[in-house]
């Protein structure tokens, strides 16, 4: 929703259809509260199941999902691709990422879709490391990140 408690494709005239798009795995935990929350700021949630061994694209439809699911584990990058696809296919003038797992709070869509429903954007790329002192993340994290990426290359 806007500041003002209105749905975000509210604003933008007929035709403008916001999709959040879910790539997950084994999320059953999460994945209801997750759908649940960002249904009030777009117009579809799309679950892209990746092969999950629980009730993830369950627990996800109930919550109103639509769910698509891969046969078997593909990995995230495979889980971004269909969910882009997926989006287009529903006809998404704006597709939001997000993570099944609530990192991300549904809360912000507003803010993120804003920039590109006012044509001051093609895309948005939040990060999780940025807060709003636009500060850098520490030194340890930096080192922490390059050595877990160096070791599981």
């Amino acid at each position: 929703m806007t500041p003002d408690g209105q749905k975000a494709a509210g604003h933008t005239g007929p035709g403008r259809k916001i999709i959040a798009a879910i790539p997950c795995f084994n999320e059953e935990r999460f994945i209801g509260t997750v759908v649940l929350k960002a249904k009030k700021y777009v117009d579809c949630v799309v679950v892209i199941d990746d092969g999950s061994s629980d009730a993830t694209a369950e627990v996800a439809a109930e919550a109103g999902a639509v769910v698509y699911k891969h046969g078997e584990n593909r990995g995230y990058g495979a889980g971004i691709r269909s969910a882009l696809q997926k989006g287009e296919e529903l006809g998404a003038d704006v597709l939001v990422i997000l993570d099944g797992d609530g990192q991300h709070d549904p809360r912000d869509i507003p803010r993120i879709v804003q920039p590109v429903l006012g044509d001051e954007a093609d895309i948005v790329v939040g990060s999780r490391f940025l807060g709003a002192t636009g500060k850098k993340p520490p030194l340890y994290r930096h080192l922490g990140q390059r050595f877990l990426t160096t070791a599981t290359n």
